[in-house]
């Protein structure tokens, strides 16, 4: 019989790191729900335990690289192993918001340096951070292992007021592909997946999304779910240092993007 497979996901307490979670908990993983968002957590665990899945929230800052090890360290303990790390906590200038301060998307000229920093801490940073405490655990192992990190289109061609971003998710390509060289003769996969843009359940529902892509229509965040769902199972095993686009065609044109 085989063992189950146990994955830690950062940013499951929000609506794609959500989907990703409830996504492999139905396919029998053991699932780390990990978020600096305690609501958030609570939602994805209640999910998952609805649907009969097996699910514990921890609390997570993946800017601080002592509490990311400590966290995974609490996974091994309460799971006994660590198969998968998906890291998914990230986002553009928004996630800089505090009280008193607006946060705006501008030119690099004009950008709050707290903002660059937090949003380099929390994209590029944090899977730093989760991707190295995952393979620390699953090289003493030795038995292998899957590392998949959240890149952006971005990355790829750029997005006007938003430099910081692209940076930071290009920095995240740039880890996985090292991380791929390192970590294969360990048996432990490692790879990018690049979203679009995905339309989450309290964004308005309008015409933008579909303006976006070549398909025409909007992205869901089960869509990007059954995608990691792939990458970390068994037929993926060959599959090593790649970066996964899921964003209908919008790269070809980067429409709607500026």
């Amino acid at each position: 019989m085989d063992k189950r497979k146990v994955a830690l996901i950062t940013g499951a307490g929000g609506y794609i790191g959500g989907e990703c979670a409830v996504t492999l908990a139905k396919e029998g993983k053991a699932v780390a729900v990990c978020d600096i968002n305690e609501a958030g957590i609570h939602a994805t665990v209640e999910r998952i335990l609805a649907a009969g899945g097996e699910a514990k929230g921890y609390l997570i800052d993946v800017t601080d690289p002592e509490d990311v090890d400590r966290v995974v360290a609490e996974v091994v303990r309460d799971f006994g192993r660590l198969d998968i790390a998906i890291h998914v906590a990230g986002g553009s200038a928004r996630i800089a918001q505090r009280e008193g301060k607006e946060v705006r998307y501008v030119d690099l000229c004009e950008q709050d340096p707290y903002v660059i920093d937090r949003v380099l801490q929390v994209n590029l940073y944090g899977a730093i951070w989760v991707s190295r405490a995952a393979a620390r655990v699953m090289v003493k192992q030795g038995e292998g292992g899957r590392i998949v990190c959240f890149s952006s289109i971005i990355a790829q061609n750029g997005l006007a007021h938003c430099a910081d971003y692209a940076a930071a998710k290009g920095g995240v390509i740039s880890l996985v592909k090292a991380l791929a060289k390192e970590l294969g003769p360990h048996g432990i996969t490692v790879n990018a997946v690049l979203p679009g843009l995905v339309r989450r359940p309290t964004d308005p529902d309008d015409e933008h999304y579909a303006k976006t892509n070549v398909l025409g229509r909007k992205c869901l965040g089960s869509e990007v779910a059954d995608l990691v769902a792939f990458i970390v199972s068994e037929k993926a095993g060959f599959i090593t240092g790649a970066e996964h686009i899921i964003d209908g065609g919008r790269r070809l044109s980067q429409r709607g993007s500026d």
